[in-house]
């Protein structure tokens, strides 16, 4: 893939990368009964990833550094270091939300359960309210799928062009 190739590719994941941030990244479901009529009632409430995790909003800047890195990196340095920077952050990106998602799972399983019901608390939380960082409770959202996707692209194409640098240093 040649380098215009990339920094379109590049470009179009940063923008998706961003629209994709304010997607549900965690949702929390849950179903309630009216007292006396027995009506049932399902609940949802979703939280991007600006307002769900620290660990996914720090992947998303670093996926969108690596994009920058990769367009306008200054010219006096010399491009190979740019090629190292960029896919290192791009890996990074991927490796902090990822994991970040990993620790929820595992938090998850600690807890016994992905549901819990807590009536309403002295500092104004309700159930169902998606706490940052605190979230045993709920399932990823469709747009924590579709980030991943966006940040394995960046990374992917970061990669690739380190690799058609170097192959293209070599040959001269």
């Amino acid at each position: 893939m040649n380098d215009s190739r990339l920094r379109t590719v590049m470009a179009c994941a940063a923008v998706a990368l961003l629209l994709v941030s304010f997607a549900p990244w965690w949702t929390v479901r849950w179903t309630s009964m009216r007292y006396g009529s027995g009506e049932v009632t399902e609940h949802v409430t979703t939280a991007s990833a600006w307002t769900a995790s620290t660990g996914w909003s720090v992947g998303i800047v670093l996926g969108v550094v690596a994009v920058i890195g990769w367009l306008w990196w200054p010219q006096p340095l010399p491009r190979p270091r740019r090629s190292a920077f960029v896919s290192t952050v791009a890996v990074a990106a991927v490796a902090t939300t990822v994991g970040t998602r990993l620790a929820i799972i595992l938090e998850q399983g600690a807890t016994g359960g992905t549901y819990a019901v807590v009536p309403a608390t002295g500092d104004g939380r309700q159930i169902g309210d998606i706490v940052r960082d605190s979230l045993p409770s709920g399932t990823a959202g469709w747009g924590f799928y579709a980030g991943v996707v966006v940040l394995l692209t960046i990374a992917v194409c970061a990669l690739v062009g380190r690799r058609a640098e170097r192959r293209s240093r070599s040959l001269t």
